[in-house]
């Protein structure tokens, strides 16, 4: 995925952090539900998971449906990479 540069952790790049929410897209339906958000933010490392769901939701759910689908993915992703997120070593 990324690469670990003199022991410092890198930041994931939009890219990687798309690719980790489509794998938590668990039932292959092209939208992602607070439940698989929560799960995607824990495993990106975050230590309040379900409150990242609610607040990614919040930016980037636009037609408001509880759910974020491939249109309003690259709200959720800028949202991500702005928690600064990185490469476990």
């Amino acid at each position: 995925m990324g690469r670990i540069v003199d022991n410092k952790p890198m930041k994931l790049t939009e890219d990687q952090i798309k690719k980790i929410f489509k794998k938590y897209d668990v039932n292959n339906d092209n939208q992602l539900s607070k439940e698989e958000l929560k799960k995607a933010f824990h495993y990106l490392g975050s230590i309040i998971p379900g409150i990242r769901a609610n607040r990614g939701l919040h930016h980037a759910d636009a037609n408001k449906d509880g759910v974020v689908d491939e249109g309003e993915m690259n709200e959720l992703v800028k949202y991500a990479v702005g928690l600064g997120f990185k490469v476990k070593a």
